[in-house]
């Protein structure tokens, strides 16, 4: 399989490579290096504009210089040109050159610049920004710069940020770890935290400026996450106003739509985006086979069934953005994501003894249905000074996140099982309510201070209704409250001297934790969280950075629900009310180089956690036929990482990027077994933009068996092909897709073992498929909205945990 994912990429990727050789060897080109006239120095990145003679200000060439200040590049057609020269701290220099028939190809020698002694104003720059950027604390993607975000999701493009990964289920990880938070514009989004997968599918990657991975969150930031945070920057509207219309479909049973706008009037700016989609997924196969090592009487389980999802989906926010004068900034935003999943399954399950006779037999038909989503309101108030960079920001955040389900269970006995119809309802849900001010002082041109104080208060609710052949049922937990509050202050320091850069903080915590229901307590605890970042650029293309951070997170609602899933009563779910919050470590250390062709990035972490929240599944001995999974502080895991982004951008119009890492994870619990092993994964794709406004994309990725606590996740791989056409002066691009075109279906397999029984999940799913995507862009922008600079940050809950789903059965 592996050979012929080998020659399909291969094979497709040699016409992509004769096609950009030709471009190279368009008949019209110059050459040349910029130097300093005085030093004869190189100047790196020098800013080139190359223009026709007569129209001086209309340029029809772009670039920047390399390292060593030498450029190439092609012009369609001869006649007299000048270049234009810009760097920071240099005077503007201008040479005039032709090319004629008899002289196609020019080499313009040594271009000399001279310092600009007089100072330096506020100057603007045009050029080609670069795909990454690498800071003290955070690595940026620019999707502005990604022709290939023009149509696709923002999920989409997340599998090309260095150091993050995405899985055939939408399972998102940085650095490996699934401890992360997402952000939207500097604040944390919990209704994207908690359905990162659905609600970064329905936003469309033509909305989003930049991605940063923050690999070290400073002291500012709530103590949460070993990967750091996952940061989603959505473009800033401008004097004027712009949008875009877009719809898509698919085979496999998806249509979708949305629309984005943005527009500023006078001092008022205003962003918005709102995209609806109705899945209707084909049924999929599935079985399980499980065994139990102590009971002879319930040996062995095999369940045999189909299963399929649908539902809508809709997710949008809006922006407000009033300038009230030119020191004080008011902001007030919303986001609301709101989906409805309904879940069908047909199951056969065989229970048979040691001697394979069939001790009872069953079908079951499950009707699940699933609301998830969640609103959010912030108000920020930012007050600036006449002292640049000065910053005094008043935030208040409102918050919560609907989690609650319902399921119809009809079960039918072939032998020796009574048939029974039952019925489950829960209404879970999370609020939250946060106060934060910050402020930031520059002490002198290379150090600054940072200080800030905030208080959160956080309920979650739980209330469970169970029937059973409409008989009321009562549950343990069936009414639960959880209560934070959660007060903390922070203080942190930058320093930048020369090459050097340096980052220091320390954060006092402190957790007020109230629990009420049959299990009731009080507990209060205090942590100080310190980190320290220290980088150093080696020249003006290559970085390395060394960090150190201390995170903690607090069980979400996921982890906490005492909500027993019974939808496939053979494999039940459960959380875990009296959970702990977790305290881990991480160090890391990366190596940057980024040039105008050749961008990489490294990075080695290791990090460790001694009372790690996991989810472990066991048989109860007074139960040996039902398999139960939950969480508890039971993880002492120890992980060590190797990530790796590259991307080679030979001429302007083809790009191949690869981003992958490899980890040892070991991971250990008392009364759980152990487990340890390597996980790696890679994705690669080629980027090439043809002639008339064609542009093809081919992408392709692999990742191995995840290993967890009690066995191991299925591998994943998976192909794509995309072909993009502009049309009416690129403001109308349609997009065709395929997904997976080597195989019509593909299969998922787990394994989850003990000393006391294993089992083993197998899932098919529809491989290949088809998309379509038409989006039309509008509008014209001048000038840019102002933003805060800060903002509340909620980012202590673990979140992303299936605490509502069951494994076995395909439920």
């Amino acid at each position: 399989m592996k050979k012929l994912i080998l020659c399909f990429l291969t094979t497709l990727l040699i016409p992509l490579l004769a096609q950009a050789q030709s471009d190279v060897n368009s008949p019209y080109s110059i050459k040349g290096q910029v130097v300093d006239s005085l030093t004869n120095e190189t100047v790196p990145y020098a800013t080139l504009s190359i223009a026709v003679s007569s129209t001086p200000h209309k340029a029809e060439k772009l670039l920047a210089c390399d390292i060593d200040g030498k450029f190439e590049t092609v012009l369609k057609t001869p006649g007299t040109y000048i270049i234009t020269m810009q760097s920071i701290g240099k005077a503007t220099s201008k040479t005039q050159f032709t090319l004629t028939e008899a002289k196609k190809k020019m080499d313009l020698g040594k271009l000399y610049m001279t310092e600009d002694t007089k100072r330096l104003g506020e100057i603007t720059v045009t050029a080609q920004k670069p795909l990454v950027k690498v800071e003290v604390d955070k690595i940026t993607y620019n999707l502005d710069e990604d022709p290939e975000a023009v149509t696709s999701t923002t999920l989409d493009m997340l599998r090309k940020v260095p150091m993050v990964t995405v899985d055939g289920d939408d399972k998102i990880q940085l650095k490996g770890s699934g401890n992360f938070k997402i952000y939207m514009n500097g604040k944390p989004s919990n209704l994207i935290s908690n359905n990162p997968g659905d609600v970064l599918k329905s936003m469309p990657a033509n909305s989003v400026k930049n991605i940063e991975v923050i690999t070290e969150p400073g002291a500012k930031y709530d103590a949460e996450g070993v990967g750091g945070i996952i940061n989603i920057i959505t473009k800033s509207a401008l004097q004027g106003y712009t949008g875009t219309v877009r719809a898509s479909g698919s085979s496999t049973g998806t249509i979708g739509g949305g629309a984005y706008v943005t527009a500023k009037i006078g001092k008022l700016g205003i962003t918005g985006n709102y995209n609806y989609h109705y899945r209707n997924s084909p049924y999929n196969d599935y079985n399980s086979y499980r065994e139990n090592f102590n009971s002879n009487e319930m040996k062995y389980l095999t369940q045999d069934g189909k299963s399929k999802n649908k539902g809508p989906g809709q997710y949008g926010y809006l922006e407000l953005s009033y300038e009230i004068d030119t020191l004080n900034l008011l902001s007030l935003s919303a986001n609301r994501y709101a989906g409805r999943s309904r879940s069908l399954s047909e199951t056969n399950e065989l229970m048979r003894n040691a001697d394979e006779d069939p001790v009872y037999q069953f079908t079951r038909n499950s009707n699940a249905r699933y609301t998830y989503g969640g609103n959010e309101l912030n108000l920020d108030f930012q007050h600036s000074t006449s002292l640049k960079d000065e910053l005094l920001t008043i935030s208040y955040k409102y918050n919560d996140s609907p989690n609650g389900s319902s399921n119809n269970t009809e079960i039918d006995g072939i032998l020796n099982y009574n048939d029974r119809l039952e019925s489950t309802n829960n209404d879970a849900s999370t609020s939250e309510h946060t106060g934060q001010v910050d402020y930031t002082r520059p002490l002198s041109k290379t150090q600054s201070l940072e200080v800030g104080a905030k208080y959160i208060l956080r309920q979650s609710d739980s209330e469970t209704e169970r029937f059973i052949n409409d008989l009321p049922v009562t549950d343990i937990n069936a009414d639960f409250n959880h209560t934070q509050h959660i007060y903390s202050g922070y203080g942190g320091y930058n320093l930048k001297f020369k090459k050097v850069a340096f980052k220091a903080g320390l954060r006092a915590e402190g957790t007020s934790l109230k629990v009420k229901g049959d299990n009731e307590f009080n507990a209060d605890y205090f942590d100080l969280v310190p980190s320290a970042t220290l980088s150093y650029q080696v020249n003006m293309s290559q970085n390395i950075r060394l960090g150190y951070n201390m995170r903690i997170q607090r069980p979400g609602i996921w982890y906490l629900n005492p909500y027993v899933n019974t939808t496939d009563p053979l494999n039940i779910s459960y959380g875990n009310t009296e959970l702990d919050a977790e305290k881990s470590h991480n160090i890391s250390f990366n190596y940057s180089m980024f040039t105008q062709k050749l961008n990489v990035n490294a990075s080695v972490n290791y990090s460790f956690v001694n009372n790690g929240i996991e989810q472990y599944t066991f048989i109860a001995p007074d139960k040996p036929g039902v398999t139960q999974t939950t969480y508890d502080n039971i993880g002492k895991n120890r992980n060590i990482g190797l990530y790796l982004y590259g991307s080679w951008n030979p001429v302007s119009v083809f790009r191949v990027y690869l981003n992958g890492g490899m980890d040892y994870r070991d991971m250990k619990s008392e009364n759980w077994g152990n487990n340890s092993g390597f996980n790696y994964q890679a994705f690669a794709g080629i980027q090439y933009t043809m002639p008339k406004d064609f542009r093809i994309n081919l992408n392709g990725g692999y990742y191995a068996p995840r290993i967890q606590l009690q066995g191991k996740s299925s591998a994943f791989y998976y192909t794509g092909i995309t072909l993009n056409k502009d049309f009416l002066k690129k403001k109308l691009t349609v997009s065709l897709s395929c997904q997976d075109p080597l195989w019509k279906t593909k299969e998922m397999k787990s394994t989850t073992q003990d000393a006391n029984f294993y089992r083993q999940n197998i899932n098919r799913m529809t491989g290949r498929s088809f998309y379509v995507n038409v989006s039309w862009r509008f509008g014209d922008l001048k000038s840019a909205i102002k933003k805060v600079k800060r903002g509340i940050s909620n980012d202590d809950i673990k979140s992303g945990g299936s605490g509502q789903s069951t494994e076995g059965g395909g439920a």
